[in-house]
């Protein structure tokens, strides 16, 4: 009797030590701060931190966002808890009143290196690790409103992928040579390969003089040599044809753009 009832007591003891182990707050993530500059736009409904598994992200279960951050400030503070896992990217996305969330809303990437078109990879690596230091600048004035302006065309492609292709994305820049990732407009992550493929990039209303297409690949940093194809008005033009976007509700038709993978326009 008195075996049977110590066994109980060590069962229940066991269980009540698994339940607390499996009660405890997660522990692990990373924190850092956010330093804003322009003006905040009229419409900010909530700004948030995002870290993506994988850059771009595709799909919501590639996203883990923060808590909504402080509005109207110079700077803020945060802390993203995660399990341990490695991120791809991680960023400062903007969301409108009115709106659903859209995490290519991007108006802040963390950097860690001197290439402002890599996205820094954070990997958090134990249930006890906060890293800390991930500090990113914001610039509100990359925040995108709610439009329906944009382009829509066709790309096709010549000569054969390159084995890492992961994925494809439509980009267009107002600068002719971009500054960063964050001067790019960016489109939604295309499956490849393919031989020819219908687009359509969402735009705000300016002039945009270079449209074009970037190759995201396996184990590859993203950089201007990642640009793979660009929009031309005619053939054996010298520089990208430029595109101007009117209205909210202007939408470019007829966009054709070639991929040739043995000659990309940035290549070196």
């Amino acid at each position: 009797m008195r075996k049977g009832l110590f066994l109980i007591t060590a069962l229940l003891a066991l269980c009540a030590c698994s339940m607390d182990q499996g009660l405890q707050p997660t522990r692990s993530g990373f924190s850092g701060t956010i330093r804003f500059k322009n003006a905040w736009p009229e419409q900010t409904d909530q700004v948030l931190v995002v870290a993506a598994t994988r850059f771009p992200p595709s799909a919501i279960t590639d996203i883990v966002m923060s808590d909504p951050l402080p509005l109207h400030q110079d700077s803020a503070t945060y802390t993203l808890f995660t399990t341990p896992q490695p991120f791809a990217a991680v960023g400062v996305v903007w969301k409108e009143k009115n709106q659903p969330w859209d995490v290519t809303n991007i108006i802040g990437l963390y950097f860690e290196g001197d290439n402002p078109f890599n996205p820094g990879q954070v990997h958090v690596r134990s249930r006890d690790q906060l890293v800390e230091n991930i500090n990113i600048e914001a610039d509100l004035s990359k925040a995108k409103r709610k439009v329906a302006s944009g382009i829509e065309g066709m790309l096709r492609t010549h000569g054969a992928w390159p084995a890492a292709s992961q994925s494809l994305l439509m980009v267009a820049s107002k600068p002719i040579v971009p500054f960063g990732l964050l001067d790019v407009s960016l489109g939604q992550p295309m499956e490849v390969p393919f031989d020819s493929s219908r687009f359509f990039l969402n735009l705000q209303p300016g002039t945009y003089r270079l449209v074009g297409a970037l190759l995201i690949e396996k184990d590859a940093d993203i950089g201007l040599s990642s640009v793979v194809g660009l929009y031309y008005k005619k053939t054996g033009d010298l520089f990208p044809g430029a595109i101007t976007i009117a209205t909210d509700s202007t939408i470019i038709r007829g966009v054709e753009i070639h991929i040739d993978f043995n000659k990309r326009p940035f290549a070196g």
